[in-house]
């Protein structure tokens, strides 16, 4: 599992987590530079191979994580519309897959995958 807290790095060192977005153009901007970013981090944590005891519990993980990305899919697309309840709803899915993620991760012994990216600050 060593393999997949290297991914989860890898992304987060390439990234920033939205914090409070200010506008729906920086929606979009962080969409944009996010998501092709985090589609490649989960091919990698597709490709590796988990232990067969674990296999059921990486499919659980990896399953909340498509939930992340498709959610941040809808928000950016509800950011480009103006439309703020899909913004929020979409935020909302965002948010709640990402907890079921980082609790899943949390089953599995990920050190880094199982916590909050931080903003630097």
């Amino acid at each position: 599992m060593k393999h997949a807290d290297a991914v989860c790095s890898a992304y987060r060192s390439q990234t920033k987590p939205l914090t409070t977005p200010r506008s729906y153009d920086s929606i979009i901007r962080w969409g944009r530079r996010t998501l092709p970013l985090y589609a490649a981090a989960l091919e990698k944590l597709r490709a590796l191979e988990a232990p067969k005891a674990d296999r059921a519990a990486v499919a659980t993980w990896l399953a909340a994580d498509r939930k992340v990305q498709g959610a941040v899919r809808d928000l950016v697309a509800a950011a480009q519309r103006r439309d703020y309840p899909s913004v929020t709803a979409a935020a909302s899915r965002a948010q709640l897959a990402g907890n079921a993620s980082r609790r899943a991760a949390n089953a599995l012994g990920l050190q880094v995958c199982g916590t909050f990216a931080t903003t630097g600050r």
